[in-house]
C-alpha cells in the first residue's frame, strides 16, 4: 500500500491511495488537467485510475471530479445528499457512479477497505476516512472544526495520518479575511488550528503512525514551519516514546506540489 498527497489547501485537495493494481483518488479538488499532470509526475498513469471517492461538496474537493470521471472512465463514490448538493455540470452526464456511500457503512474498492465517519464541518454530509489493505491502515482527516472523540478513536492504529493543520490562531485574528470568514474558520464546523492538531498529538495520538502529514494549510493564516514546529513540539512533549525522531515524523502537504510517496 502506498499514498501520495497530490495537493492540499484552499486551491484544491487530492490524495491518491494505491494497493496492488487498484488506485483511488480521495477528492479531486484540483482541475482534472492538473490532477493528471501531478499523477504523471509521480509516475502514475491517470488512465489506470480505479475510482474517485468524494468527502464533501466544497469546490476545493470536487472541482475536477466530473472531468476526471469522464476522461478516465472511473466511478465516483459519493453520498446521495452530497451528490445532490454538488450539482455537477450537465447533471453529471457522462459520469460513472459507484455505490452510494454513508458514514455508517464501510465499502471496498478492490483490496482497499474504506471506513467513512462523520466529521464536524459546514457541509451537508462531510466524511473522513480510514483506508485499510493487507494490515496497513491510513487515516485521511481534513476539513473539520475540532477533533471529536470519534475522530480520535478512528485514528488509533493508523500507520499514516493525513490530518489538517489549517491555521495559526493569531495569524487568523490579524489576517486579511473578513470577520465572518474568520469566524467560520475558527468555529467548531470550520477548520483545525495548529493548536487543536497539537492537542490531539499530545493527548490522544497513540504513536503508531510512522508519519503525520499536516494538510490543508492556509496560505494567508499559517506558515508551514509554524505548523510543523507546533506538531513537533507536541510530539516531543510526549517524551522518549517519540523523541528523538519527532522531526522526521512530521511532514507537510503543500498546495502547489505533491508530497513524497509514503509506502508500506
Amino acid at each position: 500500500m502506498r499514498v501520495i498527497v497530490l495537493g492540499s489547501g484552499s486551491s484544491g485537495n487530492a490524495v491518491y491511495v494505491e494497493s496492488g493494481t487498484t488506485g483511488v483518488l480521495v477528492d479531486v479538488g484540483l482541475s482534472a488537467k492538473q490532477t493528471a499532470l501531478r499523477m504523471t509526475e509521480a509516475g502514475l498513469d491517470p488512465a489506470r485510475l480505479t475510482a474517485i471517492v468524494v468527502t464533501h461538496e466544497h469546490s476545493d474537493h470536487i472541482k475536477g471530479v466530473r472531468v476526471m470521471s469522464k476522461t478516465s472512465s472511473v466511478p465516483v463514490f459519493i453520498s446521495d445528499v452530497t451528490k445532490a448538493e454538488c450539482r455537477f455540470a450537465g447533471d453529471g452526464e457522462g459520469m460513472r457512479w459507484g455505490e452510494a456511500i454513508s458514514s455508517s457503512e464501510p465499502f471496498g474498492i478492490g483490496p482497499l477497505d474504506f471506513h467513512p465517519f462523520t466529521i464536524p464541518h459546514d457541509c451537508i454530509d462531510t466524511f473522513a476516512f480510514t483506508v485499510e489493505s493487507e494490515g496497513v491502515k491510513v487515516g485521511i482527516v481534513t476539513d473539520l472544526g475540532y477533533i471529536t472523540r470519534l475522530v480520535a478513536e478512528r485514528l488509533r492504529g493508523c500507520d499514516l495520518v493525513v490530518i489538517e493543520s489549517n491555521h495559526d490562531r493569531d495569524m487568523l485574528k490579524v489576517g486579511p479575511y473578513p470577520w465572518p470568514l474568520k469566524q467560520r474558520i475558527a468555529s467548531n464546523t470550520g477548520h483545525l488550528s495548529n493548536d487543536e492538531t497539537a492537542r490531539w498529538i499530545r493527548e490522544e495520538f497513540d504513536g503508531r503512525a510512522r508519519c503525520l502529514v499536516l494538510a490543508h494549510l492556509s496560505r494567508q493564516c499559517n506558515h508551514p514551519e509554524l505548523a510543523r514546529l507546533s506538531a513537533i513540539q507536541a510530539l516531543e512533549s510526549r517524551g522518549s516514546l517519540f523523541y528523538p525522531d519527532a522531526k522526521n515524523r512530521v511532514k507537510i502537504a503543500h498546495q502547489d506540489r505533491p508530497t513524497e510517496w509514503f509506502e508500506f
